[in-house]
């Protein structure tokens, strides 16, 4: 078994230019004087992250919010250098209506599956803009989330709709590269509709294979349905080979996302304790999975939020190193269900603070990154 300094170390983080960024509610955005406002200051702010933690030196970019033109290329290809940051995706934001062009105020009625020629031609244009965009600065991998559905039954036709979005995958599909890879997102109340386009995760994972062979599913551990459990449909992704990436936060809010772990430390520390069986099983290794922090600060500060939740994370991960696997599948093997809980309970209530500090310091990292900023 390895130990809780090994697996701390084979983490590998991610985090996006948004989650830096200032979250809205439903009546203002709440900006401070401090947020960033353009990208290349919240890349600043992501390199004092990966500075601070030794994690997080991968990074999400956003189309067309990051970069639109050659010179923006240039700006952010900089200050990913400079700050050295490495970027892993480009997500290729559809929903956002753009001031000038096709992509209006239609884009209400949907994206792949507008009832208009035109925005379903536009959107598949703009993934591949994206992808473009996503080669100029040696980045391998386009994600796309895809927010269509309708908020009324008779709005438009369900059978049309997952028609188009099938229509519009297969297209993008063809232009990926054999040296690239795409992750399709999938948030069942994201927002929610009276009916959703893309329903559940059979059907997301059916969409991948239509796309491309590359494609996966990102799965955001804060948008689940009612009685889903996060372990179950992360093994059963594991086992389809479909899990590109996991997204963690906690989320109880109509705008934004807490810190993963702030709200339920339970449900985290349980997720890194099946991936961990995962990688017994051989269906996985910790080092190879692909995990984004995923914090719309609403309040309080942006860096601390993200500093938060590394270490909520790091925590998490800490307590499910604590438990001898083998111990508690002979618990569950009996089966002794007292027994297998407890081996869980004491794992799970272990202060982890100390070697966690240790091993930031034995990396040469603050021992408190908050303190430190």
């Amino acid at each position: 078994m390895k130990t809780v300094k090994e697996q701390l170390a084979k983490l590998k983080l991610l985090v996006s230019t948004k989650t830096i960024s200032r979250a809205a509610s439903t009546w203002a955005v709440y900006k401070t004087d401090t947020d960033p406002t353009t990208v290349s200051e919240k890349l600043d702010l992501l390199g004092k992250v990966s500075s601070l933690t030794g994690k997080c030196s991968d990074v999400i970019l956003h189309y067309p919010a990051d970069f639109r033109t050659k010179e923006d290329v240039e700006k952010v290809t900089k200050s990913l250098k400079k700050n050295k940051l490495k970027p892993v995706t480009v997500m290729a934001d559809l929903h956002v209506p753009r001031k000038r062009g096709v992509l209006n105020h239609r884009l209400m009625y949907g994206t792949l599956s507008s009832p208009y020629p035109e925005i379903r031609v536009a959107s598949v244009n703009q993934v591949l803009s994206a992808m473009q965009v996503m080669r100029d600065i040696k980045c391998r991998q386009i994600g796309l989330w895809i927010p269509d559905g309708i908020d009324s039954p008779g709005e438009k036709n369900s059978v049309d709709m997952l028609f188009g979005i099938l229509k519009g995958l297969r297209q993008i599909g063809m232009k990926i590269r054999k040296s690239e890879n795409m992750l399709l997102g999938f948030s069942p109340f994201n927002p929610s509709f009276c009916a959703t386009a893309v329903p559940d995760w059979g059907t997301a994972s059916w969409l991948c294979r239509e796309t491309d062979q590359s494609c996966k599913i990102l799965l955001d551990t804060a948008s689940l349905l009612p009685g889903e459990s996060l372990e179950s449909v992360t093994i059963a992704l594991l086992h389809q080979k479909m899990l590109g990436r996991l997204t963690l936060s906690d989320n109880k809010l109509g705008m934004g996302a807490m810190p993963a772990g702030s709200l339920d430390a339970g449900a985290l520390f349980r997720l890194f304790l099946n991936l961990l069986m995962a990688e017994a099983a051989e269906l996985c290794t910790l080092e190879d999975t692909s995990i984004e922090l995923r914090v719309d600060s609403r309040v309080g500060s942006t860096v601390e939020n993200v500093l938060t939740a590394v270490e909520n994370t790091e925590y998490a991960l800490a307590r499910a190193s604590l438990v001898n696997l083998d111990e508690l599948k002979t618990a569950q093997s009996k089966p002794d269900p007292t027994a297998a809980n407890r081996i869980l309970r004491d794992a799970f209530v272990t202060d982890v603070r100390p070697v966690v500090a240790s091993w930031r310091k034995d990396n040469k990292l603050p021992e408190d990154p908050i303190a430190e900023l």
